[in-house]
C-alpha cells in the first residue's frame, strides 16, 4: 500500500470520480479516474499524477471544501469558541468543518464533544500533536459522543465523514475520531 496513492484515491472520490477501492494500490480503475479528472480539467490525459495534475487536484480539493462562512445559526449546538485554540490566541477551525460537525451531531442526535479543535504551535506541542498537524491551520478537530462511543459508532462516524468528502482517523482505543478537511481514512490503535 502506498500512502500517496491512497490519498489520491480518496481525493478523487471526494471530487466525484470513481478510483475503485481506496486501498493505496494503483490499478486500472485509479488510472481511469485520473484520466477522467485530467480530461475534465483540460490537462494532458496520460493517467500519471505529475506536478501539474497534483496541483490541479489540490486546487479542486480546496474549492470543494470551501463554503461560505458559518454563522452562529449554522452551528446552533456549539458555543462560538468551542472549536478555537484553547490558549485564546484566536485560531479557529475553518467553516466547512464547523458545518460538518453540526451535520454530524444532527445526524446522530447526540451532543458532540469537541475535545480538540484548532491548535497554535505551542498548544499542538503540549498536546503531543505532529509537526504537520491539520489542527495547526484550523483544518481538523477531534470529537466524540460522550456515553455512546464504541467501535461501531466510531466506524459510523468515519463513514459519515468519508461520504461528505472529509478525512478521518479512527482512534478506537481512545474512543474518538479525528476529522480533517483533506481526504484520509485511517485507524490508529
Amino acid at each position: 500500500m502506498n500512502d500517496y496513492v491512497k490519498w489520491l484515491q480518496e481525493t478523487l472520490q471526494a471530487l466525484g470520480y470513481d478510483p475503485g477501492p481506496r486501498d493505496g494500490i494503483a490499478g486500472e480503475q485509479t488510472a481511469a479516474a485520473v484520466c477522467a479528472f485530467q480530461r475534465d480539467h483540460d490537462l494532458e490525459v496520460d493517467g500519471i499524477v505529475g506536478e501539474v495534475t497534483n496541483a490541479a487536484l489540490l486546487e479542486q480539493l480546496r474549492a470543494h471544501i470551501a463554503v461560505s462562512p458559518v454563522t452562529a445559526t449554522a452551528t446552533p449546538d456549539f458555543a462560538p469558541d468551542e472549536f478555537a485554540c484553547s490558549c485564546g490566541c484566536g485560531l479557529d477551525v475553518v467553516a466547512p468543518l464547523k458545518s460538518f460537525a453540526q451535520s454530524l451531531r444532527s445526524a446522530f442526535g447526540w451532543p458532540l464533544t469537541i475535545s480538540s479543535g484548532a491548535r497554535c504551535p505551542t498548544v499542538n506541542r503540549e498536546a503531543g500533536g505532529v509537526p504537520d498537524s491539520c489542527h495547526l491551520s484550523g483544518e481538523a478537530f477531534d470529537g466524540y459522543f460522550a456515553g455512546h462511543m464504541n467501535e461501531a459508532v466510531i466506524n459510523q462516524m468515519a463513514d459519515y465523514a468519508i461520504d461528505y468528502g472529509f478525512g478521518v482517523i479512527r482512534y478506537p482505543n481512545q474512543l474518538f475520531c479525528h476529522f480533517q478537511v483533506y481526504p484520509r481514512n485511517d485507524t490508529i490503535n
